[in-house]
């Protein structure tokens, strides 16, 4: 018997090691390093504006037509009368025209939008309810403006849509979703009845430029069964379009839907995408599809291809198994994953869709009663309150579904788990032509990036420099670093940096740099 035992012993020990259970922690980690790296993105076109960060600030925004604006402000401007300027780029980074407009005292620039006639700027004033909007010819970057006056003086703007030459904004009035139509040739912003609820809310809100319709998306729950609110408006405010997606009620499952992204084109061909939990609305178990008729499918995360990789390989396989276990059992494992979905992008196969996984972030903070002096000597003891750090972001996913909804192919990118203080996108991502997709963010004065493409596993660890003007320069300085998404496999990296040219004196400039993957 016990040369039998040996034998399967011996057979099983060679079956772990082939699958990678029992190797030593660096051969894994030489595993991970091993991985296939992705191609670093060209940087042909470059453009630089003499300007440093302690007096200028730079706004730039992608155009539709592929070309790009950069509004470029005085920090002094809200104290005094200064102009600013308004310029476009082409897609070499060569300037097409450049315009100067006044700008007013008191006068904050809130939001830019474009559509393929106007680009629009608004400006916050003094006054709470006071508006100011520039209206931009992108053809001459000639610009005229009108005052508005906001319906109520509690509104906080959260965004801003244009399209056929109206203005949409979503904001908060206390806790309540308001949405509202700023038409350029009236005075007073009409508030629009249709989108009721709560910021958490509120998943989408966007224009479509084919089917010329402003839409809502809007998650809806009674504590016990929950729905998906979709609402199509039309130019002049008026509702075209109410739709509701419900889960069927099932009690193996109890998935409560949570708020979603719409996919652009005709409404009959229309996909919802958003994520779904387990009883709750606030974690999430999976994503889910749907078209405007109710037909609801799920893909949970424990069944993606990729969601696990950012993970060690032994975590990774831990976790899975777990699933398994609870699977076998008919009892969900729930984790506290929440998600932040990014808007959806056409993809030759259909829709791609981005998601990025976050924590809220807490710590302890002591506060001691001996300097407050609100307690008697002997009540005053230490007291600790966990105070609120921001968000943590773990990874991002990225899944591409075919135009009925069906999930084709999924990969995940490994983040760098910082913490940033307002919950917004950290990364920006674009669709290549052969269906790949590019995660970019900047981090530690380099351009971090990943190719996602079906069923490879590539490295994490991709970094590239901004390219100089000149490759005998040196780069002293940099601050304020960003990246966009601008069309394609496009983005634009933009900056302040100090350069050191190898004979002459030193520049500081506000730079633009392409990326193209």
């Amino acid at each position: 018997m016990f040369p039998i035992i040996r034998s399967i012993y011996s057979s099983l020990l060679i079956l772990l090691l082939c699958a990678g259970w029992l190797l030593p922690a660096h051969a894994r980690q030489k595993k991970e390093k091993d991985k296939e790296k992705p191609a670093p993105p060209t940087q042909n076109y470059r453009a630089e504006l003499e300007s440093n960060s302690f007096d200028d600030e730079h706004v730039v925004k992608p155009l539709p037509d592929s070309t790009l604006l950069v509004a470029s402000f005085k920090r002094s401007s809200w104290f005094g009368k200064d102009d600013f300027t308004l310029t476009r780029y082409d897609r070499q980074l060569k300037q097409i025209w450049q315009t100067k407009h006044e700008h007013k005292p008191n006068h904050s620039l809130l939001f830019v939008s474009a559509e393929r006639n106007n680009i629009f700027l608004l400006f916050s004033t003094l006054s709470n309810k006071k508006l100011l909007l520039y209206r931009v010819n992108p053809n001459t970057g000639n610009a005229t403006y009108s005052e508005h006056e906001l319906p109520s003086n509690n509104l906080t703007l959260r965004e801003m849509e244009a399209l056929d030459g109206q203005v949409f904004l979503s904001g908060l009035e206390g806790p309540n979703l308001n949405m509202l139509q700023l038409n350029p040739r009236q005075e007073e912003v009409k508030l629009l009845p249709a989108v009721f609820g709560m910021e958490e809310d509120l998943g989408e809100f966007r224009v479509d430029t084919l089917s010329h319709a402003v839409e809502f998306v809007v998650a809806e729950s009674n504590g016990w069964r929950s729905r998906v609110q979709t609402k199509r408006i039309n130019t002049k405010g008026d509702v075209i379009g109410t739709y509701f997606i419900q889960p069927e009620i099932d009690y193996r499952n109890y998935n409560t839907l949570q708020a979603g992204r719409l996919t652009p084109g005709d409404t009959l061909s229309k996909v919802l995408i958003g994520t779904f939990g387990y009883r709750t609305s606030i974690f999430s178990k999976g994503l889910f599809t749907s078209n405007l008729a109710g037909n609801v499918k799920y893909f949970d995360f424990s069944k993606l291809d990729h969601f696990f990789e950012y993970l060690s390989p032994r975590a990774e396989r831990r976790m899975k198994a777990k699933f398994a276990r609870q699977e076998a059992r008919e009892k969900p494992l729930v984790l506290r994953y929440r998600m932040l979905l990014h808007p959806v992008l056409p993809h030759p196969q259909g829709y791609a869709i981005v998601g990025e996984i976050y924590y809220p972030q807490y710590r302890n903070n002591i506060e001691n009663p001996y300097l407050a002096g609100r307690y008697p000597m002997e009540m005053r003891e230490p007291r600790t309150r966990n105070m609120f750090n921001g968000y943590r972001f773990s990874h991002a996913i990225a899944c591409v579904f075919d135009r009925e909804g069906n999930l084709l192919w999924d990969n995940s990118y490994k983040l760098k788990n910082l913490t940033y203080p307002e919950l917004a996108p950290t990364v920006e991502a674009g669709v290549m032509a052969d269906g790949s997709i590019a995660l970019v963010y900047p981090e530690e004065e380099k351009i971090w990036f990943k190719t996602l493409r079906p069923k490879q596993s590539l490295s994490n660890e991709e970094k590239v420099e901004v390219r100089l003007q000149e490759e005998t320069e040196k780069m002293v300085s940099s601050n304020s670093e960003g990246i966009v998404h601008w069309y394609g496999g496009n983005f634009i990296a933009f900056g302040f940096q100090r350069i050191r040219p190898q004979t002459g004196e030193a520049r500081t400039v506000f730079y633009l740099q392409n990326m193209a993957f």
